[in-house]
């Protein structure tokens, strides 16, 4: 490692052995340095680097804004999110969490509590993510001594939930409202009360979230020969095919989407499942 700039008596900027910059650790590790000077690699106790350049920068400035156990904190819950949600989430998240967090502790020490409009959502659609968001409050409690609101938790799942979706993707709010706006037609046209804890639940919410991403980000779904599995499930599964006629309709005429042959029988099956254990 060879050392650039200090950012603290602590945290060093360096190059490592493919010329990248990374963010170095190490107590004492800005006293007595000069540019260009090699960092003893026992002197090393931490090396922090995102793989986007001008995420890398960003973070730096963090680091010289908020105290470097803050950055420490959210790649422990960005880690347990790689296990627990996907193993290729965007490391940019790390610095909106970092700061998100930083700023909730700030708030929660002045006594300002910010409501979570999308909580029951949250906890709804995005159950794995929202059950990140519960480990780091546990995290924030053990690391910081400090007890965040159940709303932050669901402020936390958002932030993972980003880091999963493409730029060209609406915003998480939007996604969500179309699944509400879904799963109400298959409430009202199916007369069901489902049970968001169920298996068949968790899928059929799996499949809408990346059918919202699609629509959202103008992506369409190749269609593949599927006409004889369509006639299977429009004989064995009348109502739950009538209810995705519901829900095709109204797409195309709030989101001007039209959905493919696929589309149809997948979330077809989806809701026969649930049909039929609901019922």
């Amino acid at each position: 490692m060879i050392y650039q700039k200090k950012l603290n008596n602590n945290v060093v900027i360096a190059l490592d052995a493919d010329h990248k910059e990374v963010i170095v650790m190490g107590k004492g590790l800005g006293f007595n340095i000069q540019a260009g000077d090699a960092i003893s690699a026992d002197r090393i106790e931490k090396i922090f680097s995102l793989t986007d350049v001008k995420a890398n920068k960003q973070l730096q400035e963090i680091i010289e804004t908020i105290p470097i156990s803050f950055v420490e904190l959210t790649e422990e819950i960005f880690s347990y999110a790689k296990i627990h949600v996907a193993s290729d989430l965007n490391d940019s998240v790390i610095l909106h969490l970092c700061d998100h967090i930083y700023m909730a502790l700030a708030r929660q020490k002045e006594g300002i509590t910010v409501k979570n409009v999308m909580l029951w959502d949250i906890q709804r659609f995005y159950q794995e993510e929202y059950q990140v968001g519960l480990y780091a409050l546990d995290l924030i409690f053990e690391k910081m001594g400090v007890r965040l609101p159940e709303d932050e938790a669901g402020f936390i799942a958002i932030h993972i939930v980003n880091s999963q979706l493409k730029q060209t993707t609406k915003s998480v709010h939007e996604i969500t409202k179309l699944m509400e706006e879904i799963e109400q037609i298959v409430r009202i046209v199916l007369g069901v009360n489902i049970d968001s804890q169920s298996v068949y639940y968790h899928r059929f919410i799996t499949h809408l979230r990346f059918f919202a991403q699609r629509l959202f980000s103008e992506q369409t779904h190749e269609n593949q020969e599927v006409d004889e599995m369509m006639l299977l499930v429009k004989s064995r599964y009348p109502e739950a095919y009538a209810c995705v006629g519901k829900i095709e309709k109204f797409i195309q005429e709030k989101y001007d989407y039209a959905l493919s042959e696929e589309e149809i029988l997948y979330l077809s099956i989806h809701l026969s499942r649930i049909y039929q254990v609901s019922k």
